[in-house]
């Protein structure tokens, strides 16, 4: 398994301006925070043009930072503002009690009963996806770009789930394509001196205005069509009926609905974030069953096994180990590596460091899940970490998904999402990597891919497929 190396060229933090080790942290996130960590310590403070960075490498000082003392940091405006450039203003993109309102309004959409109802629109788009791009028949196999597989999978998933709405080969192309693209150019203006107004010309402003056309253009169908049903037609029960139909009831609220604005913006959110975690997730889980065949094999056993139980969220939840193999890809390949810091809006002390106020604090989430005091071996695939009876770990060293007031919306949707895909793809594929392949080296590109194409051979397994598609079936 490839981790990023401890790079001796590292240069010495804080000389000249800290510039040469923004442009390391650029070239490499992962290995930078290592080497930095080797050299510093778990409390590792450096400053780049004047402003005071500290890394803070004990579970134990993040869980301060996210939970008990997060009302005293606020996520760093700038970055908030690159986002909001192609997202609008929504429950990521904002702060205060605009977020609060957003936050409450969007909640409800990813409740376990709301889930229930999701989990036969995310059935279909699994079903149809591996129809369009593995082979049918039993023996039959083929080499397959997992990153690409992946990203269709979920991108039917969040499509169908979002606006009951199946996707073609080439829309799913186009869409991901301009994603990927403006999250790349999101990438490039975070390592510059400032945010440049969208009028203004700048490096890669061209294809950032074509891809957001692509991306906004198809959300402004999916609700112009929805708002154009009259009022006795039926909801599609999907997550834009409920944006459409939630209202602040809360205390502090007045019973108002998201304005059509903020419609458009959460659905930017919900679609650019709903695939790409995922699609991550989901191909390096891939990954890790090819080169573990024995941990395949059993979650393949267990999802026969629970077969006849039912299709529901109970059942899933009883998949045991084959959740726990999804929680262990996450903490070798954390989805969510890049940009996960916060701004300190007053003088704190986080595990007994001082923390001046305007501080920018990393929460190195990489090299937490692979701290061996928290993860014995911690290079080593070892699902039973995961499983109920495993020894505790510290609280805060677990994060893919976050902690604290910002922790992701959509994590239980996340999570069943890879559980239907795990378990309808394990059970129907042989997984190996293909010949002369190994497992890529990671690249932080907001969420974490394959430094070069993760190639895997899926084989048929002959199984029964009438049994495997019915309504007792897991997936």
């Amino acid at each position: 398994m490839s981790t990023p190396l401890v790079h001796d060229t590292v240069p010495v933090p804080g000389r000249p301006f800290g510039l040469p080790l923004l442009a390391a942290i650029r070239r490499d996130p992962l290995g930078v925070g290592h080497a930095l960590q080797h050299r510093l310590g778990d409390v590792a403070a450096v400053e780049v043009l004047f402003r005071r960075i500290v890394y803070f490498f004990r579970p134990e000082a993040v869980r301060q930072i996210l939970v008990d003392q997060g009302e005293h940091f606020e996520r760093e405006a700038r970055l908030l503002d690159i986002f909001a450039s192609f997202q609008g203003r929504n429950a990521l993109t904002t702060e205060g009690p605009d977020w609060e309102r957003q936050r409450r309004l969007l909640t409800p959409a990813f409740s376990p009963k709301r889930m229930a109802g999701y989990m036969g629109l995310m059935r279909d788009a699994i079903e149809a996806s591996l129809a369009d791009e593995l082979p049918a028949e039993a023996g039959q196999g083929a080499v397959v770009d997992v990153d690409f597989l992946t990203t269709r999978i979920t991108m039917d998933v969040i499509l169908r789930t979002l606006f009951s709405h199946a996707t073609s080969h080439e829309e799913a192309m186009r869409v991901s394509v301009a994603i990927r693209a403006l999250t790349r150019q999101s990438m490039r203006e975070v390592f510059w001196a400032w945010v440049p107004p969208a009028w203004l010309p700048h490096p890669g402003r061209a294809a950032k205005q074509a891809s957001l056309r692509v991306l906004h253009g198809l959300i402004e169908r999916h609700i112009a069509a929805r708002s154009a049903r009259t009022a006795t037609e039926a909801g599609d029960g999907d997550v834009l009926d409920r944006l459409l139909a939630a209202r602040d009831d809360a205390s502090a609220g007045d019973g108002a609905g998201l304005s059509a604005q903020e419609v458009h913006d959460n659905c930017v959110l919900l679609f650019a974030a709903g695939f790409d975690t995922a699609s991550s997730a989901l191909t390096w889980w891939l990954g890790l069953m090819a080169t573990h065949p024995e941990v395949a094999q059993r979650v393949r056993s267990e999802v026969a096994a629970a077969r006849a139980e039912g299709a529901g969220l109970d059942t899933l939840a009883r998949l045991l180990f084959l959740n726990a193999t999804i929680k262990e890809a996450m903490r070798l390949y954390s989805p969510s590596t890049a940009l996960f810091n916060r701004v300190a809006l007053r003088d704190v002390v986080i595990d007994g460091t001082p923390v001046p106020k305007g501080t920018l604090v990393v929460v190195p989430v990489w090299h937490l899940h692979r701290d061996a005091r928290s993860f014995p071996e911690p290079e080593r695939f070892l699902p039973e970490r995961f499983l109920p009876d495993a020894p505790p770990m510290p609280r805060g060293a677990f994060l893919p998904f976050g902690a604290g007031p910002h922790f992701c919306l959509g994590q239980h949707f996340a999570m069943v999402e890879m559980a239907l895909v795990a378990a309808h793809v394990i059970e129907r594929f042989d997984l190996t990597l293909a010949e002369g392949d190994a497992l890529p080296e990671p690249v932080v590109d907001l969420a974490l891919k394959p430094k070069q194409p993760l190639r895997l051979r899926f084989t048929r397994r002959d199984i029964d497929t009438t049994q495997a598609q019915t309504g007792a079936d897991v997936p």
